[in-house]
């Protein structure tokens, strides 16, 4: 109940003015109490976690603006290419209960996180731009609060933030324990710090050294690799026109003798003979050996994603509008797909069907087939495009950079399925867009 409190405190802040405060709690939900309340603690009769109670809270938000601002609907372009996403939403729901026949409740359950795009886009595109920049400093402070509790799991070799994963990563000879619950807004706000940190002299010095030691400091190979891609991206194009026509050629033959020698190593590699037999749906043929993914996470990842996509090609129904939208512990689930590729489940020890966090193409052709999957992916490129075309902004670059760390790692992770991954994206966007009509 207590949570249920806070929900309708947030929103009685907001409707009094406090939006702020009222949307840090919003954010204190997205991330499950900021990273620090286990989701099992948020429970009750109606909500499974955090998230049910930020959706409830921006909804009330929303509801509060369209009867106070005056043509509070009134569409963009951002806000038509999030309509266009919805109406396909509308049919594929619509499929999924009327064809497939899921339940409403499973239905709502999968696709529930998706209601944030609009309402997080109206709410953030009617603050001003000093309320917009005033909260992401909120949460850039915050952040490096969880930064600093969570390099003290490093030292401490225990966990202090919520999540139970964790490894060992061998550096220098030295052994170090890896955490994988990384604050769910690291990312985005490291590149802020670097970029446009609300701090001077020692205090910017120190909280981009934390902030960039807690993201190198879980050992992600593919999250490290994609943050210097990022770096290096971000200096080019900060570059004169000519000097960056000159890097960005002598980068392209750099990248394309890499891409020769390592395309030759990949057709002579065991995971190239993998997929072949998955693309020609011989799938008894590929040796699978769950210890052998572990080190091999990239042969996993691709064979987890192409064994989805043989789905669909065999299921052309599925193509446009996916397979479905039900739940990993649906009795829908065992009884439409038999996957061999996935991690298996710790109490019935079968594959997991559905849900992974290992690459977020997987669990989007499945949910929202091809056409969905393209509807998701126009909403971050557009965003993209609009942070690289403002990128002497420096809200517009960081954001821009941002964005390269998420569409690389989207191949590593889930993240293109997480709410958190496109929520700062819509603050900065309105910052940007607000900063533009300042000037023009």
């Amino acid at each position: 109940m207590i949570f249920l409190l806070i929900v309708i405190v947030a929103i009685g802040m907001y409707a009094w003015g406090h939006k702020i405060s009222a949307l840090v709690i919003f954010f204190f939900f997205i991330t499950s109490g900021f990273n620090l309340i286990p989701e099992d603690m948020m429970e009750n009769y109606f909500f499974s976690k955090g998230m049910d109670y930020a959706i409830i809270t921006i909804i009330g938000m929303v509801i509060i603006d369209s009867f106070c601002i005056k043509n509070y609907w009134k569409p963009d372009k951002l806000l038509w290419l999030i309509l266009v996403f919805y109406a396909f939403l509308i049919l594929c729901v619509a499929y999924n209960k009327f064809v497939i026949g899921i339940s409403w409740t499973e239905i709502i359950r999968t696709a529930r996180y998706n209601v944030l795009w609009i309402t997080a886009y109206l709410v953030f595109r009617n603050l001003s731009r000093e309320q917009l920049i005033y909260l992401m400093k909120c949460l850039f402070w915050i952040t490096v609060v969880c930064a600093i509790l969570y390099l003290f799991q490093i030292v401490l070799n225990t966990h202090i933030l919520d999540g139970t994963g964790k490894g060992r990563a061998i550096l220098f000879g030295m052994k170090f324990p890896r955490f994988y619950n990384q604050p769910d807004m690291l990312q985005i706000f490291t590149f802020m710090a670097i970029y446009f940190n609300p701090h001077k002299g020692s205090k910017k010095i120190l909280t981009t050294a934390i902030l960039v030691a807690a993201l190198l400091g879980a050992f992600h190979r593919s999250l490290v690799g994609a943050f210097f891609i990022a770096i290096v991206l971000g200096y080019i194009i900060q570059l004169p026109r000519l000097r960056r026509i000159k890097m960005l050629t002598f980068t392209s033959v750099f990248l394309a003798f890499v891409i020769v020698f390592a395309g030759y190593k990949f057709i002579h590699s065991r995971t190239y003979i993998d997929i072949q037999h998955v693309v020609s749906g011989n799938l008894l043929d590929v040796e699978i050996d769950v210890e052998d993914m572990q080190n091999s996470t990239f042969t996993f990842r691709m064979l987890h994603l192409l064994e989805r996509n043989q789905y669909l090609l065999d299921n052309p129904k599925s193509m446009f509008l996916g397979a479905g939208l039900m739940t990993e512990d649906s009795k829908l689930t065992g009884s439409i797909f038999d996957f061999n590729i996935g991690l298996s489940d710790v109490l019935s020890e079968e594959t997991v069907q559905l849900d992974s966090g290992d690459i977020s193409y997987s669990i989007l052709f499945l949910r929202y087939g091809y056409l969905g999957t393209l509807l998701v992916l126009a909403l971050y490129i557009f965003l993209m495009v609009y942070f690289y075309k403002n990128h002497k902004d420096r809200i517009g670059l960081f954001s821009f950079m941002y964005l390269i760390v998420v569409i690389i790692i989207s191949f590593f992770s889930q993240i293109l399925t997480l709410p958190i991954s496109f929520l700062a994206p819509l603050i900065t966007y309105n910052i940007v867009r607000k900063n533009k009509l300042e000037y023009e």
